[in-house]
Parts: C-alpha cells; sequence; structure tokens
C-alpha cells in the first residue's frame, strides 16, 4: 500500500501495557467496562488469547491489553507488569486507568516551533523535491508558495540562494549530519540560522 494510506499496528511486549482482564460479577465496587467510553480512535488487533487496543487522541497514542474474556458491560479490574522499570511508567499507567472510565488524558501544551526545526524540515524537503526530480523553482513554489515565487525569483535572488543553501543542508543531512540532528553525534559547527528565535 502507499504509505499515505497505510496504518501498521506494531504490537509491543506486553511488559509496557496495562493489562484490563475481566473481574468476579458479584463485586458491586468494580467498574464496568465500556469499549465506547474510551476516549480516541481506537483499533483492536488479536494478539495471541487477548486483544490488544490502541487509542489515538490527538498526538498521544495509549495501548491496553485487553483480556478475551471482557465483555462489553462486565466487571473489570486492571493490572500492571511488575518490571523495574514500573516506577517510570505509573503515570502512564493512571492516565490510561483515567482513560478507561472515560476521561480523556492531559494534553501536552504545543512547544512552539523553533526556527531551527522549520529549517531542518524545509532541507528535508527540498532534498525529497530535488531527488524525485523537481527543479529549483518548483521546490521554492512547494515550500514558499506560487506568490513568493511570482514576486521574488530572480535569476541571482534572495529566494532561489535560500532554495541552494536549503539543498546542501539536506545533502548533509544525507551525508552524515542526521546524526547531530538526532543527538547521537556533537556537530562540528553549528548551522547559521539554529540560533533560538526572540
Amino acid at each position: 500500500m502507499d504509505g499515505r494510506n497505510a496504518q501498521p499496528l506494531w504490537l509491543s511486549s506486553p511488559d509496557g501495557l496495562l493489562h484490563v482482564r475481566a473481574a468476579h460479577a458479584h463485586d458491586a465496587a468494580a467498574s464496568r467496562f465500556d469499549l465506547w467510553r474510551i476516549p480516541g480512535r481506537k483499533r483492536l488487533a488479536l494478539d495471541g488469547t487477548d486483544l490488544a487496543l490502541t487509542a489515538d487522541l490527538s498526538a498521544q497514542r495509549m495501548r491496553l491489553s485487553l483480556s478475551g474474556t471482557v465483555a462489553d458491560g462486565a466487571a473489570y479490574a486492571s493490572a500492571v507488569p511488575l518490571t523495574p522499570r514500573l516506577r517510570g511508567q505509573l503515570d502512564a499507567f493512571n492516565a490510561q486507568a483515567q482513560a478507561l472510565e472515560g476521561h480523556p488524558p492531559q494534553l501536552d501544551p504545543a512547544r512552539p516551533v523553533t526556527r531551527a526545526a522549520l529549517l531542518h524540515m524545509r532541507a528535508l524537503q527540498a532534498l525529497d523535491a530535488s531527488q524525485a526530480g523537481a527543479s529549483h523553482r518548483d521546490i521554492a513554489q512547494a515550500l514558499f508558495g506560487l506568490e513568493a515565487v511570482v514576486l521574488r525569483w530572480h535569476e541571482d535572488g534572495e529566494l532561489r540562494a535560500q532554495v541552494r543553501h536549503l539543498l546542501r543542508r539536506g545533502e548533509a543531512f544525507m551525508a552524515g549530519d542526521y546524526l547531530a540532528l538526532a543527538g547521537v553525534a556533537r556537530p562540528a559547527a553549528r548551522h547559521p540560522g539554529d540560533e533560538p528565535m526572540r
């Protein structure tokens, strides 16, 4: 399938998932399972004898392991795997338990876009377009818009220089600078434009 249409579902190890199991029905205090009460876009996949539930809400993804014996409206109990990483996972497990009760998770505030991040993105877009056979003018039109190209595209203009700079930057990423971008290696020198915006 085309990558824009395919939606692969990677099943992770159940050690990091909140487990939802059937509880004794006579327990009046037990919560009742309701799949549609869980916020977000939901997908179920068979994972052995259990079900893997993935719920996407905005930019957050929640994964749960549902026992095959849990039925809609039945009493359920949640269990967490006892692993050495449990202390660091408690907040995520608590948010997932709240989502089971119908409470959407707290969304992290959006981070402002930095000038460096915008340059990285445009450099990679320019590189992709160049490798697909687009001309420099076509790249400028895709990145900055038709109106900007009509007004500012000249034989040796600043918009054309910007496209050439973005292409050099993208090629440098492809040649190994992506390691610095990923935080694996330290860059030898900062690229111009990496300073924070004010």
